[in-house]
């Protein structure tokens, strides 16, 4: 398969004047310097979700230690680097397994002797909550960044049904061992809630994600529209992120609106059903695989719509960065996803697994170019308003207490 990078044509950008930022003032420095424990479920989720925020409370003075599976040397130095003690743990496959992870983990707690924890994902924390109740850690936090593949809007069958009888099991133990809940979406937490997953006493707080560094991802122009209209996605190569779907819909697209152009990149995170390249190849005269990055962003700026039809499963890095970036977003309506488009403003919300409502929605975007301008002011303006890291960070280490 033919990587197409170099077929996205390049922009000349220049930072688009915006008025000052909000005032997000950090909480006091505290006078107790903390012991922090970190744990994440991957190398990558440590890296690029929790950098930022372990970046904050070593600026802030505390001790942190971080702590996610098979850590390589270039996870270690960055870790170092920013001023975390970093401990690489063995991948957790079988029940045994699991286990000795929580005995390792109990007894690295208890000789560390963190106040907090923050746990990455209430989803694989199981085993990480129960770790530090052996070593009774004072001040336990889990985070959701989504409640995974059980709970995704339109799952159905039997086996989805047995499958999310169990995450019940899992979220309930988890939040209730847990001091408080930081959930990243204002719907889950709203959704944990209803179905009676959080304790009614438990402390939660709503955030948006992980955030967005808003100072270096600033605004950018959008590009010409001389090469045709550029819709790009972004996301890990994985069937519950929509890959099938924008295919298809570019597919559709093609005998639509020929000079419309589709790319599509490959970015890390998890992927529970891989689509493999060789499905790839059946839609290369519609969609041109750029192949694998580490960001998305200096791609999102060359385009012109972000598309992310995810079915639920969290929301991927990239609807993050369009905003940041200034970019019309097409995503889905899902909980993870729904707020990042206000309707008709910054892009256009469409139903799971239906490509031909994506294919509505690009028609839309095509058939107006001149609201684009105005489309990108307001993606810049809501994530100046909700996925501010600084603000994001401030939220998570007023409840973990730092």
């Amino acid at each position: 398969m033919r990587f197409a990078s170099e077929n996205i044509p390049p922009t000349e950008f220049s930072a688009i004047e915006h008025a000052p930022y909000p005032s997000q003032p950090y909480l006091p420095l505290p006078s107790h310097r903390k012991r922090v424990a970190v744990t994440a479920s991957s190398a990558g989720a440590l890296i690029n979700f929790c950098h930022g925020l372990i970046l904050d409370m070593v600026n802030r003075g505390h001790r942190v230690f971080a702590f996610a599976p098979e850590l390589s040397n270039s996870d270690l130095r960055i870790l170092s680097h920013i001023g975390a003690e970093a401990y690489s743990l063995p991948t957790q496959l079988a029940l045994w397994d699991k286990y000795r992870r929580m005995r390792e983990l109990s007894n690295l707690f208890g000789d560390l002797a963190p106040d907090v924890l923050l746990v990455e994902s209430a989803r694989n924390g199981m085993v990480t909550v129960a770790a530090a109740k052996i070593a009774k850690i004072p001040h336990v936090v889990t985070v959701v960044p989504s409640f995974g593949p059980a709970f995704m809007e339109g799952a159905a069958g039997a086996s989805a049904w047995s499958h999310r009888q169990a995450m019940k099991t899992v979220f309930r133990t988890v939040f209730s061992w847990s001091d408080a809940v930081v959930f990243h979406s204002a719907h889950d937490m709203k959704f944990a809630d209803d179905t009676k997953l959080l304790p009614p006493s438990k402390s939660a707080v709503a955030v948006g994600g992980w955030g967005e560094d808003l100072h270096r991802h600033v605004q950018r122009s959008l590009p010409p529209l001389d090469r045709g209209m550029l819709f790009l996605m972004a996301a890990p190569l994985d069937q519950l992120q929509g890959i099938l779907e924008y295919c298809e819909a570019a597919k559709t697209m093609r005998l639509k609106a020929r000079r419309a152009r589709f790319f599509l990149a490959s970015t890390p995170g998890e992927a529970i059903a891989p689509v493999g390249t060789a499905i790839l190849k059946q839609y290369r005269e519609f969609v041109q695989y750029i192949g694998p990055i580490d960001d998305a962003g200096s791609l999102i700026s060359k385009c012109h719509v972000l598309v992310a039809p995810s079915w639920g499963n969290g929301a991927p890095r990239s609807l993050f960065q369009a905003l940041a970036l200034g970019r019309p977003v097409i995503t889905t309506d899902t909980r993870s996803c729904r707020d990042f488009v206000q309707l008709g403003l910054n892009g256009y919300k469409v139903p799971v697994r239906d490509p031909e409502a994506l294919v509505r929605a690009m028609i839309q975007i095509l058939q107006r170019p001149d609201l684009m301008p105005l489309m990108a002011e307001d993606s810049r303006r809501l994530a100046l308003r909700f996925y501010d890291m600084n603000a994001v960070n401030a939220l998570v280490l007023e409840t973990l207490g730092l």
